[in-house]
């Protein structure tokens, strides 16, 4: 019998229950190929996510509107009922959705359990989404979302030198693309990264996607949508900062990488710990076998997806509490 969670990327004997019901439900409903991005939106608004993660009483959830090179962009701020007085750390989180969908409501739970747990406060972004916005300027939204952090810390209650970073999927794909940034523009590094199934091969030449191409969630027809809608042009998808496993990354921040056994982001997701590993970069590789895309959003009905999540807490409470 297989692990079900492993350091190791591979795919248990079969797919959790839960994980396969959710795959089945997606594979009922209109593929992303035959979408417009307008029409991809009103149905994901339209279906929702009843297995969200569950709500979770917080201090204060507000919202802060900050200038950037592309316009105001919003930042929502959680603050968790158990922090102590003073400055507080904080995790900087990019939503997942293909760089076009997703929300700040559709991921308001999850930014909830990812205060709670991590005892921290998160502060999740609202970046433009593609076709409208391509690539550039969506990593110039992630990099001016945390230059305003590092200076505004103070005045928001945080402590600029406990910030973490991070995202899911295409989230996690933002997240790295700012570390990038940063070393480019000899900026302070973030402390510690959380990639949760990121997308950081554009490319698109690893064996898992040809392995788990349909009926697991996320298909290869679907990112090679994402992808179409996302790049400026074919040959960005070779440019290190969009397919970071091309980039150097000495001198990126320890972390947590995530991934999912049934999981067209698999292999890639795993080739990033070991590429963060040889430049070293101290990283922990955690594969969920019998999970598919996206298992943690689904939390609320998936047993594994709060499990990630509380994994996720404990490494963040870990990171501050040692700084």
């Amino acid at each position: 019998m297989t692990e079900l969670i492993s350091s190791v990327a591979k795919r248990a004997d079969k797919l959790h229950p839960m994980a396969a019901k959710v795959a089945r439900a997606s594979a009922r409903q209109k593929p992303l190929c035959e979408c417009t991005a307008e029409e991809a939106r009103s149905m994901r608004e339209m279906l929702g996510n009843p297995f969200a993660p569950p709500s979770c009483e917080m201090k204060s959830i507000k919202d802060h509107w900050l200038p950037s090179s592309g316009g105001e962009l919003r930042v929502r701020r959680y603050h968790p009922k158990s922090l102590s007085a003073g400055l507080q750390p904080a995790l900087l989180f990019f939503h997942g959705g293909g760089h076009v969908l997703g929300t700040l409501d559709g991921y308001d739970t999850f930014a909830q359990q990812l205060a709670r747990l991590g005892n921290c406060v998160v502060l999740s972004v609202e970046y433009r989404l593609a076709p409208e916005t391509k690539s550039a300027g969506i990593y110039q939204d992630g990099f001016d979302v945390y230059a305003w952090l590092l200076n505004s810390g103070e005045e928001l209650g945080i402590d600029i030198e406990r910030i973490a970073i991070g995202g899911d999927s295409a989230g996690g794909n933002i997240s790295i693309a700012v570390m990038l940034q940063c070393k480019q523009h000899k900026i302070t590094q973030p402390n510690y990264q959380v990639q949760i199934y990121p997308g950081i091969d554009y490319q698109m030449g690893y064996p898992s996607i040809e392995e788990f191409a349909e009926g697991y969630f996320l298909t290869k027809a679907d990112k090679q949508w994402f992808r179409g809608q996302f790049l400026e042009s074919e040959e960005r998808a070779s440019d290190p900062l969009v397919s970071s496993l091309l980039a150097d990354l000495a001198g990126l921040p320890p972390g947590l990488v995530i991934t999912a056994g049934f999981d067209p982001l698999r292999d890639e997701g795993e080739a990033f710990a070991k590429r963060l590993s040889d430049h070293g970069v101290e990283v922990e590789h955690v594969c969920y076998t019998d999970m598919i895309h996206a298992f943690v959003s689904f939390a609320g009905g998936i047993p594994a997806g709060m499990t990630a999540l509380e994994k996720i807490g404990e490494q963040l409470q870990r990171v501050f509490s040692s700084e």
